[in-house]
């Protein structure tokens, strides 16, 4: 087992921030997932959406599957526009356009964070030490230790959880976290 330390470790993680992402998607009404709180600030939709994206992107590239996103058809199925930023993920989509993306209701995007999650937990999972410290694309044009950038993927969707929480609280919600 110590040859798996380091992706048994990881894959982990992601499965739980995984775990909390989905848990507050589900008790976000659709109205909560909808609900835009400024014009600079995307809704709760968005940051479900950008975390499940860069997993199916991430599951893609470590197992070598199609995206879920692609495989689905879903951004004709959702009518999505063709420019979804960069990688088809948000990123660094205008303000105005990514308040405008027309996501589907609660169910459907649960349903889809659901499999491009496991998609991603079941590709780390099967990775070994020796594979996840070798160097790799980072998706961002860039060569790093594939073990540095899921624990980026890692980080950055935890920043989104906390935006989640944030805009849940604004709406009278609770957050996963305790204080």
């Amino acid at each position: 087992m110590a040859s798996r330390d380091h992706a048994a470790l990881l894959a982990g993680r992601i499965a739980i921030t995984h775990r909390h992402l989905l848990d507050a998607a589900e008790s976000c009404t659709d109205d909560d997932l909808a609900w835009l709180p400024g014009p600079t600030s995307p809704p709760i939709a968005f940051h479900l959406w950008h975390a499940g994206r860069w997993a199916d992107r991430w599951a893609e590239a470590v197992a070598g599957k199609p995206q879920r996103w692609h495989r689905e058809g879903l951004t004709t199925k959702w009518g999505f526009p063709a420019e979804q930023g960069k990688g088809d993920t948000g990123m660094e989509l205008p303000d105005d356009q990514a308040a405008q993306l027309p996501f589907p209701r609660r169910d459907q995007l649960t349903t889809y964070l659901r499999g491009a999650f496991s998609d991603l937990e079941q590709a780390v999972a099967a990775l070994d030490d020796e594979t996840i410290l070798r160097d790799a694309d980072n998706l961002l044009g860039e060569t790093a230790p594939l073990e540095d950038s899921l624990i980026r993927h890692l980080s950055h969707v935890s920043r989104h959880l906390g935006m989640i929480e944030a805009l849940r609280g604004l709406r009278g919600g609770h957050g996963t976290a305790t204080v």
